[in-house]
């Protein structure tokens, strides 16, 4: 091979290094640093069944959880399962106890304590189920008749979405007959209630927002959001505030039906929680923007917007807005400050988040613990567990990379050889 030749070669080479970049690379740059990360305190494999909701206590103590079996068949039993767990690291993970029914859990919250759960079944278990946490039998259930898309539990009192049966239900966690029985135009998908039970909000498929004074019988208003119908539903701690999304973001006060303000998103929201002080306003989108949104209550501008590679299924929000967690169907959990977009470490899970809206993912009040829902495992992360990023040349696509760089060698073995036989053969000739 000449001079000009190994000249050739040699850019080709360089040429599929450093453009390499563009052409073969999965992320964004070649000879970059990759996200901080985590390590989870503990994982727990719920084998063969998909993760349906995970919740966790105000203080932290406490986790719930719920699997089923995938199926497309609602004449086919699920077979829900119900765990709750402690905090404490352990490298098996057992849970405390479980509790199984025959069809999904839809819906699971927590107290601020941990001393109570409960949980809304589906299908052939249309019911509302209050526990105990020092016990795996229910202390009540109530037949809803309707599936129970959504629940909420604060001091006393229990809401509950009871879907098909167009009502958002109130309890007193001592009885479980409802307090209170309200009407709704659609299926009945979202509801929430202030930490003394005084307010409660709730949303249907029609898209119908509405506000209760739970001293009273009827709403105190009611208001229609764009979009098809809403998923995404919050309320501040004192019951002052109500975030809720169709295709735009929602800010109300209590004492009105008019928002505060609106944000347009290129699409529906698909989960959002606002801050128990009521100060910060956390969204997620669906699949064709992607993207998480970090609000002050004061304006309608985002302080910072963050675009994943999936639809952000889940998003959750400490206390007084400092830190926040979202979860992507790109198969990770991410972490941020209110000061920054950047996240502070992203995880991947073992698969696609298989949770409904809302339930994939849950914070406690100081945003100290993170529980995520995964496909077929339950993780528990700590907020300041960090691994620095690492160096990362092997973000090129290596196998291509080897062919491509395979070939380049092979082609000048050839050509060697092709020239070392006309050399010899040269030299014959003389």
């Amino acid at each position: 091979m000449n001079s000009k030749q190994l000249k050739i070669q040699l850019m080709l080479l360089l040429t599929v290094i450093f453009l390499g970049n563009s052409l073969f690379i999965f992320d964004t740059s070649a000879f970059t640093y990759s996200n901080p990360s985590t390590t989870p305190l503990w994982t727990y494999s719920t084998e063969k069944q998909y993760i349906s909701a995970v919740s966790i206590s105000s203080d932290g103590n406490y986790i719930a959880a719920a699997s089923e079996n995938l199926v497309y068949d609602i004449s086919i039993k699920a077979n829900g399962t119900l765990f709750l767990f402690d905090n404490l690291n352990s490298t098996i993970k057992s849970p405390l106890w479980n509790y199984s029914i025959s069809n999904s859990f839809f819906s699971l919250a927590i107290s601020l304590n941990g001393s109570h759960i409960v949980a809304g079944g589906g299908y052939f278990d249309a019911t509302v189920y209050l526990f105990n946490n020092s016990k795996s039998s229910p202390e009540w259930a109530y037949p809803a008749y309707g599936w129970v898309y959504d629940v909420a539990i604060a001091d006393n009192y229990i809401a509950a979405a009871c879907g098909q049966r167009y009502k958002a239900l109130l309890f007193k966690t001592t009885d479980s007959s409802p307090t209170k029985s309200y009407s709704t135009t659609g299926i009945t998908l979202r509801t929430a209630i202030s930490s003394n039970g005084s307010f409660m909000a709730a949303t249907d498929n029609t898209a119908n927002l509405y506000f209760f004074n739970t001293s009273k019988s009827s709403p105190d208003w009611t208001f229609t959001l764009s979009g098809d119908m809403s998923v995404a539903l919050s309320i501040s701690a004192n019951g002052n505030y109500v975030a809720s999304g169709g295709d735009k973001v929602y800010l109300f006060n209590k004492s009105a039906s008019i928002p505060i303000w609106t944000y347009d998103t290129s699409d529906d929201i698909t989960s959002i929680k606002i801050s128990k002080d009521g100060n910060y306003i956390v969204a997620g989108s669906s699949y064709s923007d992607r993207s998480i949104y970090l609000f002050d209550r004061l304006s309608s501008i985002p302080e910072w917007i963050y675009t994943t590679r999936g639809e952000i299924s889940s998003v959750a929000i400490s206390t007084n807005g400092d830190y926040i967690a979202a979860l992507s169907t790109d198969n990770f959990i991410y972490l941020f400050n209110r000061s920054s977009s950047i996240p502070v470490w992203r995880y991947r899970l073992d698969g696609y988040p298989t949770a409904s809206y809302d339930y994939g993912l849950d914070i406690s009040s100081d945003g100290k613990y993170i529980v995520v829902g995964g496909r077929h495992f339950v993780y528990l992360f700590d907020r300041d567990i960090i691994r620095a990023p690492k160096l990362i040349i092997p973000g090129y696509n290596l196998p291509l990379m080897l062919i491509i760089i395979g070939v380049i060698f092979f082609t000048n073995f050839i050509a060697v050889f092709h020239n070392f036989k006309k050399h010899k053969a040269r030299l014959q000739i003389k």
